[in-house]
């Protein structure tokens, strides 16, 4: 795992400064502690931190072909790199190191752009050709590796994190209006935006080419979900379970220490049961929960216990308290570079520092929700039904009196959304749900927490034009695979997976996603959707119903048949105690009111909502994690 950085000057007369490389990658030395390396070719420089995984002694980059006229900076793992290798050693390719990243540039020599599509891992990279005069950006199929990018009128540079453009002088950390907007909608950006001006995501699934001033950015991969495996249901399962478990072999591929964040859940527990039989070794697992008064409700490390001890692990484990969990608030933000409003990223920051006391690299459960459908309250059954009964009752009570009754006496969001939802013909639903689902503000509620420079800026489009977008690529789809596309193309890489990145490479700590591997998840993107979600002989759904019946028998069945709690933190305690004396104080500073973003008396309206016991942690939490973000960033 590494960080990565470059720039290429569209005017050939101009020099990339050594200086700046050197700056640039020295902001991401966490990403690399281990080596640094910088090219420079007159107009074209790219920059290399390293934290060694694999070819502990030969990987150093950037790295070059033969006769020194291709150059890579590459970030991430290539999982079937050896059989790669033997390929290109059988055309005729020579190798002087054993790295991943030698392949991949003898892949760009074989097939260039198109090299993407052999390479099955994680990974972000950048290939300077000098002959052809072109610079070819990469990112993985589903979002593993982050990758930034600036295409300005005189120059394109790139970076694995942020702060590394924020560097280069000509760009300043300037806030994205529209970028805020949809922030406080959806809680975090879904690329190609980010909350500064100017600097975008490169998208998962995408390359980015540079040549003669300009860029040209190529979808090269897609998740299909319309072509249906056709057999019985015994066999999906069994090739469900070989897949997982190649899956999972291929990513314990290290040449130093490997452990499992283990949370207690079904998908993390599968990759520890699988991680144990094919080392054959005592593999070492990590969780968290909170402790301290009335924590007991979000600490569920009895489970990862029952695990551990269930595959003999050697087991370590760590509780917080809501005062490291206030501490650690300014550090996430700083690591995350963007505001998002994701607390369990904090537990996850202490989790992976104490990982790196003991491991390099970490494998973890990501991903399996997404692709499996294992969230119930964000699939279509539970909420549509909801919305279906409430359909059932006339029109003019639903508007004039449960309307009236929720917003003047209940104030439930939740009830509020299934009202709004019930209005709406059910052949729009598709097209509503993850926006209904995710919406921390309304278009309306935004509008009127606005000041002046954002209450002028109505030009906005509403934030939930970016889901349905989504949802148009989508169509012949089942719906609950509609469901999965939109979250596993923007939920996932946009929020789950880049706070997975950052907080676990806070630490210098590889993390690893067996579950996203391309390969499976193209498998079951073609299994029928009852293999994913279904009903019991109860009438309840059994979602990930898939992984749960291939682990009959291998996991604990206290976890095997315990239904998805997510990470839960306890914001709406944290809020009566120390976040709300923090945020008292963050809201009512001076730098944030000069602003004039908002208006504060409507956020200490809010303040005072919550203190009363209606519920609007979110919102504040959102606010206050973007005031800190603007603060920390001297963002104007």
């Amino acid at each position: 795992m590494c960080g990565i950085a470059g720039i290429f000057y569209y005017d050939q007369s101009k020099v990339v400064d050594r200086g700046l490389i050197e700056t640039m990658t020295r902001s991401m030395v966490h990403r690399g502690p281990d080596d640094e390396g910088i090219y420079i070719d007159r107009y074209v420089g790219l920059g290399h931190r390293r934290l060694s995984i694999i070819d502990l002694k030969s990987g150093h980059q950037p790295m070059s072909n033969k006769d020194g006229t291709v150059w890579i900076v590459f970030n991430g793992e290539i999982y079937n790199y050896k059989e790669l290798r033997k390929e290109l050693l059988a055309k005729g390719y020579a190798f002087t190191t054993n790295s991943d990243t030698e392949v991949i540039i003898h892949m760009y020599e074989d097939a260039e752009e198109e090299c993407v599509q052999r390479l099955s891992g994680m990974f972000s990279f950048a290939i300077w050709d000098e002959r052809k005069q072109t610079l070819l950006v990469a990112r993985d199929r589903l979002g593993i590796k982050p990758l930034y990018f600036v295409n300005s009128p005189g120059f394109m540079a790139f970076s694995s994190e942020i702060r590394a453009l924020l560097e280069i002088k000509t760009i300043p950390p300037q806030l994205d209006l529209h970028a805020l907007h949809n922030y406080l909608t959806f809680r975090y950006n879904i690329a190609p935006e980010t909350m500064f001006k100017n600097i975008e995501k490169l998208m998962p699934g995408h390359i980015l080419i540079a040549r003669a001033g300009r860029i040209q950015v190529r979808q090269y991969w897609d998740i299909d979900y319309s072509k249906k495996i056709i057999a019985p249901e015994e066999e999906i399962i069994d090739e469900f379970h070989r897949r997982l478990t190649a899956c999972t072999k291929s990513h314990l591929m290290s040449e130093v220490p490997l452990g499992i964040l283990l949370s207690g859940g079904i998908d993390s527990t599968a990759i520890t049961g699988l991680a144990s039989r094919l080392t054959g070794t005592k593999v070492k697992t990590f969780s968290i929960g909170f402790v301290g008064n009335g924590q007991n409700d979000y600490d569920e490390r009895s489970y990862a216990r029952l695990a551990a001890k269930y595959f003999d692990t050697d087991h370590y484990e760590i509780g917080i308290t809501e005062r490291e969990f206030v501490d650690g608030l300014s550090q996430y933000i700083w690591h995350m570079e963007e505001p998002m409003a994701d607390p369990a990223s904090i537990p996850l920051y202490y989790v992976a520092k104490l990982a790196k006391e003991h491991v390099t690299v970490i494998l973890s459960g990501e991903g399996g929700d997404e692709l499996l459908a294992g969230y119930t309250f964000w699939l279509p059954f539970k909420g549509f039904n909801r919305a279906h009964l409430i359909r059932k009752i006339p029109q003019i009570l639903r508007r004039y009196v449960l309307n009236y009754l929720n917003n003047t006496i209940f104030r439930s969001t939740r009830a509020k959304r299934y009202l709004d939802l019930a209005e709406l013909p059910p052949s729009h639903y598709p097209l509503v749900f993850p926006a209904y689902m995710a919406n921390v503000f309304s278009e309306e509620a935004k509008f009127e927490l606005y000041g002046e420079p954002l209450q002028s800026a109505k030009r906005f489009a509403p934030s939930d034009d970016v889901v349905i977008e989504a949802y148009k690529r989508t169509a012949g789809f089942e719906f609950l695979d509609q469901m999965l596309y939109v979250c596993t193309k923007q939920w996932l890489p946009d929020d789950l997976l880049l706070k997975a990145d950052k907080m676990t490479m806070a630490h210098s700590l590889e993390l690893r996603v067996p579950f996203l591997d391309h390969s499976l998840v193209e498998f079951v993107a073609a299994a029928p959707v009852n293999m994913k979600m279904r009903k019991d002989t109860h009438g309840e759904f059994i979602t990930k119903y898939m992984l749960r019946k291939a682990f009959e028998g291998k996991v604990p069945r206290e976890i095997l048949n315990r239904k998805k709690l997510g990470f839960s933190v306890p914001l709406n305690k944290f809020f009566q105690g120390e976040l709300r004396t923090l945020a008292e104080d963050v809201f009512h500073s001076k730098s944030f009111r000069e602003t004039g973003l908002f208006d504060i008396r409507k956020i200490t309206a809010m303040l005072k909502q919550n203190d009363s016991g209606v519920d609007v942690t979110e919102k504040l939490w959102s606010l206050l994690v973007f005031a800190i973000w603007r603060e920390r960033f001297k963002v104007v």
